[in-house]
């Protein structure tokens, strides 16, 4: 099932290896995703619970196809956390496996960014988990889109001389959107209370869209298009609406196709953050 919701935004339904071989080389400017993370969560269709293989070949086989449709200064920008191995418990680094897979594809590693969170259960036999990492790959470490400009972040030292004639400072790769002055990447994930207040229930795990409109703005410019492969609720889209860009995405389940479009509706005609 496909949907051209306006000249700027196209959603697709199904298998995101399959959908994404449709797209043309060199055409996207930037990939901004987050793919299951084998947690075990309700995702509808998809079954959140394969082996650690079959995880690296389903993120592996899109990687391929995301170097191929991007521009050469194009950025991919991959969310992923560690997650406990379901039999022993211990802590699996998805961003370190991730890394080494794409770096078989081609990419360059430019950051790896850390955003913190609260809203989590405490553990009881280990240090409770409140970060996920979103690597930054581009495909020539030479050349890439970087509007430092468009995300710097005030500084702290407000009567500093050197700083006369700045802008601000560079957020660094850890963020905070808790306290606007920091460069500390903070931004609370998506609790059950918002989604019941946003009518957001079905999906069991939507990202922050300010964390989403920094990246847009950082590694793409108006008019570019945006691909998120791993759609879900629609957030990447709904960002690249509010900011201008063309959007396109890809969910292996229809039954989120009501809730893009809602948010599109309701989030991307506003200023509001959805946090």
């Amino acid at each position: 099932m496909k949907h051209k919701i306006s000249d700027k935004i196209q959603i697709e339904f199904g298998d995101c290896r399959k959908l994404i071989k449709g797209l043309n080389d060199e055409s996207v400017a930037l990939t901004i995703t987050s793919p299951p993370y084998n947690l075990q969560k309700n995702y509808g269709t998809y079954k959140d619970d394969v082996s650690l293989e079959k995880w690296e070949e389903l993120i592996s086989d899109t990687g391929k196809e995301i170097y191929r449709v991007l521009k050469p200064n194009g950025s991919f920008f991959l969310n992923v956390s560690p997650i406990p191995d379901k039999k022993t418990k211990e802590i699996i680094p998805l961003d370190s496996i991730a890394y080494y897979l794409m770096k078989k594809q081609g990419f360059y590693l430019r950051n790896k960014i850390i955003w913190h969170f609260n809203n989590m259960q405490n553990c009881v036999n280990r240090l409770s988990g409140r970060w996920e990492a979103v690597l930054w790959f581009v495909k020539d470490i030479d050349n890439y889109v970087f509007n430092l400009e468009d995300i710097r972040v005030p500084y702290i030292t407000k009567n500093d001389k050197r700083l006369e004639g700045g802008t601000g400072r560079n957020p660094t790769d850890v963020w905070n959107f808790d306290d606007p002055e920091s460069d500390f990447w903070y931004f609370n994930r998506v609790n059950n209370m918002t989604k019941n207040k946003m009518g957001l229930t079905e999906h069991p795990c939507i990202y922050p869209l300010a964390m989403i409109e920094r990246i847009i703005k950082m590694s793409s410019n108006i008019g570019d298009t945006v691909l998120d492969p791993f759609l879900g609720s629609g957030t990447t889209i709904v960002a690249a609406q509010k900011l201008d860009r063309k959007g396109i995405g890809f969910e292996m389940d229809s039954k989120f196709d009501e809730i893009i479009k809602k948010r599109l509706k309701q989030e991307a005609a506003s200023k509001e953050l959805f946090i």
